[in-house]
């Protein structure tokens, strides 16, 4: 009677150590992470004053200059603490594909041109000491 309560049991947690370590399948890896970098998050932030565009880590501009009839370009300067222009260039890039923008042509680590829909940016990338300046231009 013994044998027909062991031979249950032990099927039971042999079928548990293979369920828990079963591997994860390859394509599940690469669902999971978008990026390398510190955006893996999956919202989008946008920008305060130019709201159809991509914030870069929800930072908010040290200057701004609206559109207007001298200019119809929009200006907002953003000073992110702490970090590399690489970094944000690399960055930056990914948040505006990952938003649907169409690079149209960058300069690595300090400039991208970027267009969606009836949208257009223009992104400088300057270094500072430890910090970084990123000025935006886009209408």
């Amino acid at each position: 009677m013994k044998k027909f309560l062991y031979i249950p049991m032990v099927l039971g947690i042999s079928i548990l150590f293979v369920a828990c370590g079963a591997k994860t399948p390859v394509n599940a890896s690469k669902a999971t992470t978008t990026t390398p970098t510190a955006t893996t998050s999956t919202k989008i932030i946008y920008t305060q004053k130019l709201t159809y565009l991509p914030s870069y880590n929800g930072v908010q501009p040290t200057e701004y200059t609206p559109a207007s009839k001298k200019s119809a370009l929009a200006t907002s300067t953003y000073t992110i603490k702490n970090t590399t222009d690489i970094k944000v260039f690399e960055d930056y890039q990914n948040i505006l594909k990952k938003d649907g923008w169409t690079i149209t042509d960058a300069k690595k680590h300090y400039s991208i041109f970027a267009k969606k829909d009836k949208h257009m940016a223009s992104i400088i990338i300057q270094k500072s000491s430890k910090d970084v300046i990123l000025q935006v231009t886009s209408k």
